[in-house]
């Protein structure tokens, strides 16, 4: 996970699109819950994702509503747990 966009991408694979829906091509301002794009499940399947695919652990204090407002929301979460992690 090296830029907001990979995590667009991997944002985008968690949603679940409507039937017939193509997926969207996200960008980093897309308003996702605003949209509706994101559901509680979503939301963790990302959390367990970044876990996974990233290696990047999302403390539970983190798992907010605003932290998933857009993919740029997000990335600026993960930005400071890796500065955290580097010090």
């Amino acid at each position: 996970m090296n830029t907001v966009e990979d995590l667009c991408t991997l944002i985008s694979s968690k949603i679940t699109w409507g039937r017939g829906e193509e997926p969207q091509q996200l960008s980093p301002d897309t308003p996702l819950l605003e949209q509706g794009l994101l559901d509680s499940l979503a939301i963790m399947q990302i959390v367990a994702a970044l876990d996974a695919e990233a290696g990047i652990v999302l403390p539970d204090t983190e798992i907010v509503a605003a932290n998933f407002r857009s993919p740029q929301a997000l990335w600026g979460v993960l930005e400071n747990i890796r500065a955290g992690a580097a010090l």
